[in-house]
């Protein structure tokens, strides 16, 4: 990791006259700032620049997992209820992840000022596309029927609502026409950003990943479930980021969080996962249950909001055990080096995991 504090601090060198005066480090902000958006360094935000560093080291494409043993799996052990989990798992993240790759890169990126935080961003854009990929390659790899499968977020209410929940709170953050100066459209951003970070990317994604986790346990559809675990690491990095961003613009822009519209953003997408999960699991499949995952985003929800200092939104939820030494609902960001250590250790120890992953990269296992 690159030591900051050890950078070489220099003044910067007087202008010519008539020419522009040097960019100072600390003119620059996350939103607002005037500083040239097309000079990297002096670096504000070094913690951005990391996250970029990190994210490349976590390169991969659903091309390099194995995929033969999830055909079989689908067409010849997977139930009827198993069958109808999978596929609407599948059915609410390809949409969302399109969504998600439209918010950060035609709305969001070019509200940030300080170039370090538009980078990762933009990898996190083609990360969102790789995950849409993924999801493809799951659906065409079991020649699934594409257009009935992506359609069912049109066509399915409870699915449908989660979107339509995420288009409606996320609208502020897709306006270009937002002036981030006036004071209520500043803070009618910061609580969009909020959802799409501490909701949409924090919480829902997750849970999205979990009932597959829970086949994968039981050494069912394997490929897909690795192939969820490099999408889970992605998505560690982009809510941590996220959240990271909302509170630093909660500091510059010195910001006050109404617990009214706070509450009302945690108990309407609370009621949507439930509807969801409540769909998807109709008929409970072994070890896992729409109870279950109701509890597990309540859980997660509360660790969310306590990463910027907001109160728990449902206190009393159960804990929820964390996969070994590695964290998977963690409050803090992660590097790749410490998730893959975690789960070398994991698979070392045979814990919670039954499966072996089917491609020679490391691969993570999920207690859900």
């Amino acid at each position: 990791m690159l030591d900051w504090d050890d950078e070489p601090k220099t003044e910067p060198k007087a202008a010519h006259p008539g020419a522009p005066a040097p960019v100072n480090v600390d003119d620059k902000r996350v939103i607002n700032g005037e500083t040239d958006i097309n000079q990297l360094a002096p670096f504000k935000y070094p913690w951005a620049w990391e996250y970029f560093m990190n994210a490349n080291k976590n390169h991969w494409t659903p091309l390099d997992v194995n995929m033969a043993q999830d055909v079989h799996d689908y067409h010849h052990r997977l139930t009827p209820a198993e069958k109808h989990v999978y596929e609407n798992v599948l059915a609410y993240l390809t949409t969302s992840d399109i969504l998600a790759m439209r918010n950060i890169g035609l709305a969001v990126m070019e509200k940030m000022s300080a170039p370090e935080l538009q980078i990762y961003q933009a990898r996190q854009v083609y990360e969102e596309a790789l995950h849409t990929w993924t999801y493809q390659h799951c659906i065409e790899t079991l020649n699934l029927d594409q257009s009935e499968i992506y359609n069912r977020y049109r066509v399915v209410p409870e699915i449908n609502g989660k979107i339509q929940l995420a288009n409606r709170r996320l609208d502020a953050a897709m306006r270009s026409d937002m002036n981030l100066r006036n004071p209520d459209e500043l803070q009618d951003f910061v609580m969009s950003y909020l959802f799409f970070a501490a909701v949409f990317e924090g919480c829902w994604f997750y849970n999205g990943f979990s009932p597959i986790f829970a086949l994968q346990r039981r050494g069912l559809m394997r490929g897909t479930g690795e192939q969820l675990q490099y999408i889970l690491r992605d998505e560690a990095m982009h809510f941590s980021f996220v959240l990271k961003v909302v509170n630093q613009i909660v500091e510059e822009e010195n910001i006050t969080f109404d617990p009214k519209a706070v509450r009302d953003m945690w108990d309407e997408s609370e009621a949507a996962e439930r509807a969801y999960a409540d769909y998807i699991l109709r008929d409970p499949i072994l070890g896992y249950s729409a109870e279950y995952h109701s509890e597990q985003f309540r859980f997660v929800a509360n660790r969310r909001a306590r990463t910027v200092g907001l109160e728990e939104p449902f206190p009393g939820t159960p804990f929820f055990e964390t996969l070994g030494s590695f964290d998977f609902y963690g409050d803090t960001p992660v590097s790749v080096a410490s998730v893959q250590a975690a789960a070398d250790q994991a698979r070392a120890r045979t814990m919670r995991c039954t499966w072996a992953p089917t491609s020679k990269r490391p691969s993570i296992g999920v207690r859900t």
